[in-house]
């Protein structure tokens, strides 16, 4: 089972008598119960095999507990169908591996901080009151490559700055698309518009989803006898009411493995070192599970998934055991190096320089999960930069291969509607419409594309006479177009369309984008 956390705790109040009684809140972090060590310990173990023999360890759990243990933890699964708020969705692009009859599988993995805990000790975090509703800060898509002999881990930002979709909330409302952070996506439509936002973003279909509480991180690790943690610098951090040595720390409790994950102010105290962080922790899960004092011991073993089984919410499909088991019999070839950690390549935010945005090499990192290549692994060959799709004559996209987002910003009441039935009649795909705040003019038209989609926003600009286009990072593989007061009609350029044989720009190459990724074999201190 992947397991993952959430955000730091919040700050408590600062003093002597505040400090003492505030260590001795159970999930907060306290010094380590287990063994302080000075070596480092190297981890060699497969993640996604963890998931994979945890579940076929059901089978040495029945042995000790029967059809009882089978039943409780089927039962422990809560369920939840968000397909008919998910809207248009991506194709497929990757194709049945021959050897395995085996098509590529993407789950997204959200960890959530709510309140409202699987285990009833919310209180103990503050309770609602002290943070009400959920959050996603941890997101995690895990690409099981077609051939099973590969796996990727993709880490997003919570800190993304990214074109969240409209969104049908769980009680029904609809959020207007917006650019936004990405963890906003939960906190405002829940998990269909965290899979929606990612999906429009990335182009990736997501084939299951699965949130989980941090009390059952917590759970987990103490099931699982503690786990092994590496910090390189001493850490005294009185919000997260965490002290540890720098070295290697063994038997590391829940609690304080949560508060090591959660913990914002160590290193440079930014979002993307905390998950390096917790893909370094999730490795020594996995080697935990892996241990033969685990899957030689059924009742930590049951312990362990009844943990994971009570704080996880899931898509029907994957919220049966016997399905988890299928999915973890066609894992047990999986090579210890094929299991790769990234974080999606990004930059800080020009307008926000406590946010960050995708570089080119995210393009690259989704191209690849799309096509069920290996991130990490050498790029293919960037296309030579387009030119400015305002003022390109030659159209190499036909309308009927663009989706596109139409948003009022300015415009008279049902403008985007308007323009967005005419773009269908014209073949585009529109995935969505609503009001919006303007990014460059409330008049004529603007588009705003993603890094990758030049060729794309040149074909929409150009249906528009007088649209301007400017590039938008956080869009992804998006595009959106923006309607303002005397927008025009869109028109049929498919006369102007070309079939593109050579570059049409004059600029240089763009530079090969990398991608930097984490082997599961890697130095857990590393």
């Amino acid at each position: 089972m992947v397991a993952l956390v959430p955000r730091s705790q919040p700050s408590r109040t600062e003093g002597t008598s505040a400090d003492a009684a505030a260590r001795d809140l159970p999930g907060t972090g306290r010094l380590p119960r287990g063994r302080h060590a000075s070596h480092q310990h190297g981890v060699a173990y497969r993640l996604l095999r963890a998931a994979g023999v945890g579940v076929l360890g059901l089978s040495v759990v029945a042995a000790g507990g029967g059809a009882y243990a089978w039943y409780r933890l089927q039962g422990n699964i809560n369920a939840e169908s968000i397909t008919d708020r998910l809207g248009i969705r991506p194709d497929t692009e990757a194709t049945v591996d021959p050897t395995t009859g085996q098509s590529a599988l993407n789950v997204l993995v959200m960890g959530s901080d709510t309140r409202e805990l699987a285990d009833g000790t919310g209180d103990e975090y503050g309770g609602l009151e002290a943070a009400e509703g959920a959050r996603s800060d941890t997101t995690v898509l895990v690409h099981l490559a077609a051939d099973r002999r590969s796996a990727t881990l993709v880490s997003i930002p919570r800190d993304s700055m990214v074109q969240i979709p409209d969104c049908t909330a769980d009680d029904g409302t609809v959020v207007a698309a917006h650019r936004g952070q990405f963890n906003s996506a939960f906190s405002e439509g829940g998990t269909a518009c965290t899979v929606k936002t990612v999906e429009s973003v990335t182009d990736v279909l997501i084939d299951h989803y699965a949130v989980v509480d941090f009390s059952g991180f917590r759970s987990m690790i103490d099931a699982l006898g503690g786990v092994t943690i590496c910090t390189p610098e001493d850490i005294e951090d009185r919000k997260a009411n965490l002290y540890l040595p720098a070295g290697t720390h063994e038997d590391v409790d829940g609690e304080t493995a949560l508060a090591y994950a959660r913990v914002r102010y160590i290193g440079d105290g930014s979002d993307i070192s905390r998950i390096g962080r917790q893909q370094a922790l999730m490795s020594s899960m996995v080697q935990k599970v892996l241990s033969s004092d685990v899957l030689l011991r059924p009742d930590r073993l049951f312990s362990f998934l009844d943990a994971a089984t009570k704080s996880v919410t899931t898509d029907p499909e994957l919220a049966s055991l016997n399905q988890m088991r299928q999915l973890a019999q066609s894992l047990q070839k999986m090579p210890a190096d094929g299991v790769r950690f990234v974080t999606v390549p990004n930059e800080p935010d020009p307008r926000n320089d406590a946010r960050v945005v995708w570089t080119a090499a995210a393009d690259e990192l989704w191209r690849q999960i799309r096509t069920d290549t290996t991130p990490g692994a050498t790029p293919s060959p960037s296309p030579t930069a387009s030119t400015d799709p305002s003022t390109s004559s030659a159209l190499t996209i036909p309308p009927q291969r663009i989706s596109v987002q139409v948003l009022n910003v300015g415009g008279e009441t049902g403008a985007a509607g308007r323009a967005a039935q005419a773009l269908g009649a014209l073949g585009f795909t529109v995935t969505g419409t609503g009001d919006g705040e303007a990014t460059a003019s409330t008049e004529g038209v603007h588009v705003r594309y993603g890094p990758d989609r030049a060729d794309s926003a040149a074909t929409v600009t150009a249906s528009f006479p007088g649209a301007t286009s400017a590039v938008d990072p956080a869009l992804g593989r998006g595009i959106v177009v923006e309607v303002g007061t005397g927008a025009p009609a869109p028109v049929d350029v498919s006369a102007r369309l070309v079939t593109p044989s050579t570059p049409t720009s004059t600029g240089g190459a763009t530079p090969e984008p990398t991608i930097t990724a984490r082997v599961a074999t890697d130095d857990i201190c590393a």
